[in-house]
């Protein structure tokens, strides 16, 4: 099914009028109607639009339960944007969240009820919490929502929050015609058909998470939510619910397969499996393409400022070739979108710095112009309609026959569980936990892609323990950046430059390993 270039709450709407009676939702054992999730969300919707300003942002702290997921989508159809607050993490995040975005409504659920309140007595009297109504009785036809489109296809659908190198996190304002951009490639290079049954791996504080919400019911598909349960589990999940679309992150792969969770010919009904978020390894891609014969295999790559994803590649597992790279290319640029490698310059090259352009690149950062400054440049380049850039950081080849190749990041960026990290952040927790002043934090143990599994820290000169360090850490930082182990050292190793030697902690770890 190919989606059309309507703005992003009609194609939602026209949803609602074509799959009214199909199952929307896969939600703690019950199925929900398209027709019952677009009640609740039209209803919630009429209030957000009762008591808020257009551009206001709704700030939502729930996670994997109805009012999540119908709060989410009140949000898009009363054309305000939505934030998403992850509960797992540590209160002061997300108050410093709820704060940049400048939330004007939570949305919480049952298990964050507690939580929301303790936001709200710090954000002040006017942030107030805004109950999302009951998966029961629906409209008999698509809600109307034209007058929520006043602020325009450019209106902002959603901000995601990444790590950002001061120790506060960046907010990414995405625009509703970015979303929409996105929805109609991702439509023609991996269309879904309606009533198909589709995984929902991600968090919702997770931009790949908006493919998997609002592709899904774009497309008149069902999205299966996982229990806690089933999260350890869930190729299982997949297999014993027959589903039909997979989309994750290699590491979910890799960690199957070293729990003995993949076998071959397990997910015989998969017809599409994406991957996104770290790069694909080889190896994963065709041990996937055993456990699932009948799919086709993408690998998507695209940060958070160009939308979801903004490249492609088809991975076609019977290609034996021994000068392929070790990591499933980065694929073509999506239509409307271009990806080009340029050097210290800017100019174009074989081997440089990856610029993202076109119509999924992002407004850039909330309240940030410092970062937006650095990251989003202006240049004309010679047969390139586009003059705003997005530097991603990553470093990449341009290969004659295989395309973009990643080689790895430019900066201190590094991926955790797929989760995009800055290590100078955790560094600067680390500083104000342990009261050192030298303090680097190390991805570790490495996986075959160049990912990490956690993070171990160096500290130097402090009387406190690596129980308290952590549990300073904890408090401060997601459980994905919080070290796993502190290492007390003389000082910290520099390179040439001056700068910690990173390669050096990394030896040093492998060493400690070894014995």
């Amino acid at each position: 099914m190919k989606l059309d270039t309507r703005e992003l709450g009609e194609l939602l709407c026209a949803s609602f009028e074509r799959f009214h009676d199909l199952p929307a939702l896969w939600l703690g054992g019950n199925f929900i109607t398209y027709a019952e999730l677009f009640g609740a969300a039209a209803k919630t919707a009429d209030a957000i639009m009762e008591i808020t300003e257009p551009g206001e942002r709704i700030g939502v702290l729930a996670q994997w339960s109805f009012p999540a997921y119908a709060g989410i989508l009140a949000s898009v159809l009363s054309g305000r944007p939505y934030v998403p607050i992850n509960m797992k993490f540590p209160f002061e995040r997300q108050l410093s969240i709820a704060s940049i975005a400048r939330c004007s409504l939570i949305i919480s659920d049952n298990y964050s009820k507690r939580r929301c309140g303790e936001l709200l007595e710090k954000l002040g009297p006017k942030v107030r919490e805004i109950q999302v109504a009951a998966p029961i009785g629906a409209p008999e036809h698509a809600p109307d929502f034209r007058n929520s489109r006043f602020a325009g296809e450019s209106a902002i659908a959603y901000t995601m929050f990444t790590s950002g190198t001061t120790g506060v996190p960046k907010g990414v304002a995405v625009r509703r015609d970015n979303v929409a951009s996105y929805l109609h490639a991702i439509s023609k290079i991996a269309p879904l058909e309606p009533g198909t049954r589709c995984t929902q791996l991600f968090d919702l504080s997770f931009d790949l998470s908006v493919h998997d919400l609002i592709y899904t019911w774009a497309s008149g598909g069902c999205l299966y939510v996982m229990g806690n349960e089933d999260m350890l589990d869930p190729v299982g999940f997949a297999h014993r619910h027959a589903l039909q679309s997979w989309f994750s992150v290699p590491s979910v792969v890799a960690m199957a397969r070293r729990l003995n969770r993949l076998s071959a010919g397990l997910l015989t009904d998969l017809r599409l499996s994406l991957f996104c978020g770290e790069p694909l390894p080889v190896s994963i891609a065709e041990e996937w393409a055993k456990a699932a014969p009948n799919s086709q295999i993408f690998n998507l790559y695209g940060p958070t400022e160009a939308t979801i994803a903004i490249t492609a590649e088809k991975f076609i597992p019977s290609r034996q070739d021994a000068a392929r790279p070790a990591t499933v290319p980065l694929g073509a640029a999506f239509e409307n979108c271009a990806a080009i490698v340029v050097d210290e310059a800017g100019n174009p090259s074989s081997v440089g710095e990856l610029w993202l352009g076109g119509a999924q690149i992002s407004n850039g950062y909330v309240n940030n112009e410092a970062e937006n400054t650095k990251k989003f440049v202006s240049k004309v380049l010679m047969g390139s309609p586009y003059d705003r850039w997005y530097r991603t950081g990553d470093l990449v080849r341009l290969d004659g026959k295989y395309g973009l190749v990643f080689q790895g990041r430019m900066d201190d960026q590094v991926k955790i569980q797929g989760y995009r990290v800055e290590l100078l952040e955790i560094e600067e927790v680390l500083r104000r936990v342990s009261g050192s002043s030298e303090a680097a934090a190390t991805p570790w143990p490495l996986s075959e892609d160049g990912s990490a599994e956690g993070i171990v820290g160096f500290v130097n000169a402090t009387p406190k323990t690596e129980r308290e360090i952590i549990s300073g850490c904890r408090a401060l930082l997601p459980s994905y950046m919080t070290p796993r182990q502190i290492i007390h050292v003389e000082s910290l190793p520099l390179n040439a430059n001056g700068k910690v030697d990173r390669n050096a902690l990394k030896r040093e770890l492998t060493t400690r390993k070894q014995n």
